[in-house]
């Protein structure tokens, strides 16, 4: 079963349940992005991987000017969405990391005394084996 594409696929917004003017929030957002080092890309990767489906467009709508003609209101509900997603997205490369990192310095530990040991030289009757390349 192939997954849709969640570009494509209608915005819907998630259900307001504070009572917070949408119109106020956009420069709170642009704050919360500058100061966690968030960009629009990561923000959308976030948001698919929490199978929200939006597009780089509504997401970059987020963090303009009221003036420009692009802009969209953010809700609070979006906001916090938004921020628990990426904050998701980040907690779960730092754990793939640290599982790469423990699989490739558990194969550098590894003794090459103990590979050596499998490889034996000698051929069947206790002679060193000949080898030919």
């Amino acid at each position: 079963m192939s997954e849709p594409d969640l570009s494509q696929l209608p915005y819907r917004r998630p259900p307001m349940t504070r009572g917070v003017d949408p119109q106020r929030m956009n420069w709170l957002w642009r704050l919360i992005c500058e100061l966690g080092a968030v960009d629009a890309p990561e923000v959308m990767e976030a948001l698919h991987a929490a199978q929200v489906p939006v597009d780089l467009r509504r997401v970059k709508s987020w963090t303009v000017s009221d003036r420009e003609a692009s802009f969209f209101p953010i809700t609070l509900a979006e906001m916090e969405r938004n921020l628990r997603s990426v904050l998701a997205l980040r907690l779960a490369r730092r754990e793939a990391q640290a599982q790469l990192e423990q699989a490739s310095a558990g194969a550098v530990a590894a003794p090459q005394a103990d590979v050596a040991s499998d490889v034996s030289l000698e051929d069947g009757d206790g002679d060193p084996a000949r080898l030919e390349w």
